[in-house]
């Protein structure tokens, strides 16, 4: 036994079959003491009988508010000195809590720990190293803004890293409080990239742990036409934060510019549906733009670095 809590907080909307496989991963963990909460999105699934049967914590709220806002009310009850942020479309290996804590408790600056995810069948990694880049370098890399791509490489030791997947990320809760917490104006995509950026811009570190290995039924949650609308929303968004919030100038106009260019193309093409999304995510992109400039002089200020410069030091990362 161990006198560190580590809070596991799933999120869940209506997957009540995958939360029973997750669940019970999570309760044959070698690791101890593992609180485990479930913030419900308001399931209208048997999802609470899953629960309820499996005996761990239950946190319903009163909508679906999305990944980041459910996360943030988990860490609030969370009792735990780490918080284990967890999608409910996995599994995880026996060692994989105890594999993620031996390594945050190693280093008092780290922030968060990443883990290697697996397909669902277990053939491909399709979560690995990440690092920031100007070109891509392998098939998992994904655009973040135009100029810019998350790259990802395999690693057999602990490597330092970009960021944590948001599916399986341990954080310090003092350190996630202090940053506080998830942006929830980020309710699906690029909310675990935000929050690694910024705890970078104050030096803490995330680090990427190939010993802690899960399965992840990825897109699981966005097959449905409703549910890749929402994800097609929440990359724009995400885009458009990112840049305005924390990236440099340059990187800045040229994501709102291609954000617009789309725009234009989809009202050409007459794509209504798409164009209807784009317009909604501008006009809450506008509504913020102010509070998130005040936001990225506040950050870059505390930090005392500016948005350049923290850029430059996360490139290096890839040559870490």
């Amino acid at each position: 036994m161990t006198d560190s809590v580590v809070s596991a907080i799933v999120v869940n909307w209506n997957a009540a079959r995958e939360l029973e496989v997750c669940l019970s991963s999570l309760l044959a963990q070698s690791y101890q003491p593992l609180e485990i909460i479930v913030v419900d999105n308001g399931s209208t699934d048997d999802s609470v009988h899953v629960v309820r049967a499996l005996g761990v914590g239950w946190l319903p709220l009163d909508g679906n508010l999305g990944l980041a806002p459910a996360f943030n009310r988990g860490a609030k009850k969370a009792a735990g000195e780490f918080l284990l942020f967890l999608n409910n479309d996995m599994r995880f290996d026996a060692n994989f809590v105890e594999s993620m804590v031996s390594q945050i408790k190693q280093d008092p600056e780290i922030f968060s720990v990443d883990a290697l995810q697996y397909d669902w069948d277990g053939c491909n990694k399709v979560h690995l190293a990440t690092s920031i880049g100007k070109k891509p370098v392998g098939a998992h890399d994904d655009q973040l803004v135009p100029g810019l791509y998350i790259c990802q490489e395999a690693r057999d030791v602990p490597t330092t890293v970009l960021m944590s997947s948001g599916a399986n990320m341990l954080v310090r809760k003092s350190m996630f409080t202090m940053l506080g917490g998830f942006d929830e104006r980020l309710p699906m995509s690029y909310e675990d990239v935000e929050l690694c950026w910024r705890a970078w811009i104050r030096r803490w570190k995330s680090i990427f742990v190939p010993a802690a290995v899960c399965w992840h039924r990825v897109g699981h949650s966005t097959q449905s036409t409703g549910g890749s609308r929402i994800r097609f929303r929440g990359t724009l968004r995400g885009r458009l934060l990112m840049a305005t919030k924390l990236l440099p100038v340059n990187y800045a106009i040229a994501t709102w510019w291609v954000f617009l260019a789309g725009l234009t193309k989809d009202l050409v093409c007459l794509r209504r549906q798409r164009v209807a999304d784009r317009i909604e995510v501008l006009v809450q992109s506008i509504l913020d733009l102010l509070p998130l400039l005040r936001e990225r002089r506040e950050l870059y200020t505390s930090g005392q670095v500016n948005p350049s410069e923290h850029l430059k030091r996360l490139l290096q990362l890839a040559h870490v």
